[in-house]
């Protein structure tokens, strides 16, 4: 089987989306951190300057497509592991957790064992039938698929060939060898499309089918679901590779499109999938050989965007409930500020009542109380100052 997915990988559509669905993960900033999350800039910044662990970030994430990756880390040179390597899957029992010298050999070295068990990571799926220790990988349901695209390309080659290259032929009444093959040697340099050279009486007819005339269509037909598919099971979403932005999703934030919520799934996924295999494997070997990482550091993506994401819902949702308070208080009612505190998390302070003013003096030229002076001045103009008069 797993010599058999290497043809998987030759189709360029599946190895694009494949490499397409590891820069899912790749491309994302990562650190390493304590349990309360206080990063440690040094390990962070050796583990991102170092070829290798991409090596083994991308062997890893190789796993979910084959099924499993038995990755070696090689020799320890200048605090580096340069040699780091994946060993031949064809060789390893999944279900033995061996390496044989040869495939289908029974016996073989048993690499999660002594002294071979710091100096290689073993990454494997979840078993979805119980039939071994680990799964089949994507491949093995792509595979299907693949093989269909693969053959209707050779089958359109060849209709290609037949009905869209001009045919020439020679007809000559000749018997003699030599002179045929002077007609046959002229016919044929004519061009690289095909030819024969027949008598005058010969005839050679092209057969099709009654959809001759349209059956490239069903080629086009053909591949177009077969990708559909194998889009749909790599990266979620059918128009995950070839969308149009802008045309997708039910509105306009990022997160409502959903092949942008489906990549953001795999890609959450995936990133679970090498956090929980660094920290259980990769970084206590490390110790185990020698490295400088203190216990209780661990490895971690940075979840910047989905945090992002996160408050853009929360703010839209606190909105909303802000919107309907207003509504509340225009309309005279008086909103319980504790539970808008208590639904949105933003503290609020209800607004003091208003003072009244104090009424003007009756007598003449006194200051009213609160107010500046060009408006005590026009009021003192409008109102009467007799005793009783306000």
């Amino acid at each position: 089987m797993q010599r058999m997915f290497i043809d998987t990988i030759l189709n360029g559509h599946v190895f694009s989306l494949m490499e397409r669905r590891s820069d899912l993960s790749l491309l994302r900033d990562f650190r390493i951190c304590d349990q309360k999350g206080v990063e440690s800039e040094v390990l962070s910044q050796y583990l991102q300057e170092q070829d290798w662990f991409t090596d083994y970030l991308a062997y890893s994430l190789d796993a979910i497509f084959f099924g499993y990756s038995l990755i070696s880390l090689g020799d320890i040179k200048d605090d580096a592991f340069p040699d780091l390597s994946i060993v031949r899957r064809w060789n390893v029992s999944p279900d033995r957790l061996n390496v044989a010298r040869y495939v289908y050999s029974l016996d073989g070295v048993k690499f999660l064992e002594e002294p071979y068990s710091d100096w290689h990571i073993w990454a494997k799926t979840k078993s979805e039938n119980g039939a071994t220790t680990c799964g089949y990988g994507l491949f093995y349901k792509i595979g299907l698929y693949e093989i269909l695209l693969r053959n209707t390309l050779g089958f359109n080659a060849d209709f290609v060939e037949l009905y869209a290259m001009p045919y020439r032929v020679g007809k000559t009444t000749k018997t003699t060898e030599s002179e045929r093959a002077e007609l046959e040697s002229a016919v044929q340099s004519m061009g690289s499309a095909g030819y024969a050279i027949i008598d005058p009486m010969d005839d050679i007819s092209f057969l099709e089918t009654r959809l001759g005339g349209t059956g490239w269509e069903s080629y086009d037909n053909l591949e177009k679901r077969c990708v559909r598919t194998v889009t749909k099971l790599i990266l979620g979403h059918e128009d995950a590779a070839s969308s149009t932005p802008g045309q997708l999703g039910t509105g306009g934030a990022k997160e409502d499109n959903p092949v942008t919520m489906a990549m953001l799934a795999k890609q959450t996924k995936d990133g679970r999938f090498l956090e929980s295999l660094t920290n259980k494997q990769l970084l206590p070997k490390m110790r185990n050989l020698g490295f400088d990482i203190p216990t209780g550091m661990r490895f971690a993506f940075k979840n910047d965007e989905e945090k992002e994401a996160f408050r853009r819902r929360e703010d839209e949702s606190n909105k909303k409930t802000a919107d309907i308070y207003k509504v509340i208080k225009d309309a005279g009612g008086k909103p319980d500020w504790a539970y808008f505190k208590e639904r949105t998390g933003i503290p609020v302070e209800a607004a003091p009542d208003p003072v009244p003013l104090a009424p003007l003096s009756g007598d003449k030229g006194k200051e009213a109380p609160g107010f500046s002076e060009r408006v005590q001045n026009r009021l003192k103009s409008l109102y009467k100052t007799g005793e009783n008069d306000q």
